[in-house]
């Protein structure tokens, strides 16, 4: 009896994704027209998918679905279902989106990668560490002591403007109501 040849786990990235819809970009080898046909059809049949776009084009999968009834780790549970693994990515390190943006031209705001950034340092790490709060005080500590070595005035970056960058980013990355 032959045994059935299981198709290798295909690591795909995730381009964008906000409550109801998710974008994957496809690893090269997963970009057959017939493995993207198969995986719309298995997927279009799952509770809670609206609709399911493949482009063959760029190898990217556009899944829109109900938030109230599936949230995205559940998605992504069906990807795996189908033996693709989708990863969180950086436009910014081999998305093919310019600037964070996803195709509709969504900007990935400052702050959301700044809290990526910190779930994926606690992740990596375990270390939990807020860079909201970091950044501010590397900056003030920098001001602080280059007032210390070279006083107000320097030839260099002059320390009160490093106090005035770490007050002007503690405050933009503290905005009201957050």
């Amino acid at each position: 009896m032959k045994e059935k040849k299981k198709h290798p786990r295909n690591v795909s990235g995730i381009v964008s994704s906000v409550p109801g819809r998710m974008r994957i970009k496809l690893h090269p080898e997963c970009r057959r027209p017939a493995f993207m046909d198969n995986l719309k059809e298995k997927l279009e049949t799952r509770d809670g998918m609206h609709r399911i776009r493949i482009n063959h084009t760029n190898g990217s999968l556009t899944v829109h679905y109900d938030p109230g009834r599936l949230d995205k780790d559940r998605v992504l549970g069906f990807l795996e279902d189908l033996d693709v693994v989708a990863r969180e990515i950086s436009p910014a390190l081999g998305g093919d989106t310019p600037e964070g943006a996803d195709e509709t031209g969504t900007q990935m705001s400052f702050l959301q990668a700044i809290e990526d950034l910190n779930l994926r340092i606690w992740r990596t790490t375990g270390i939990r560490l807020n860079l909201k709060t970091a950044l501010p005080l590397a900056f003030a500590f920098a001001g602080l002591w280059s007032i210390r070595k070279q006083g107000l005035a320097s030839m260099q970056i002059p320390g009160w403007i490093l106090l005035w960058l770490a007050f002007d980013m503690f405050v933009k990355l503290h905005p009201r109501g957050s």
